[in-house]
């Protein structure tokens, strides 16, 4: 299993590319990394923003959706 902050690190690294993006077609690419960077860190062992009882999450990193 990858180490939890580097996958929160480079989940960020993916969203700020997408953000200086020239292009649409590189804005993609870089949002489809950083989701994929944000499915691995859903399904981490460590709890940072998995789903509550009550179906809600800890951490809705979605909140701040730049992609």
């Amino acid at each position: 299993m990858e180490d939890f902050n580097s996958l929160l690190l480079n989940e960020q690294v993916e969203l700020i590319r997408a953000q200086c993006a020239k292009t649409p077609a590189e804005r993609m690419q870089h949002c489809k990394e950083a989701e994929s960077f944000g499915r691995l860190i859903e399904n981490h062992a460590f709890p940072y923003r998995s789903v509550a009882k009550d179906g809600h999450r800890l951490f809705d990193a979605h909140s701040y959706e730049i992609c």
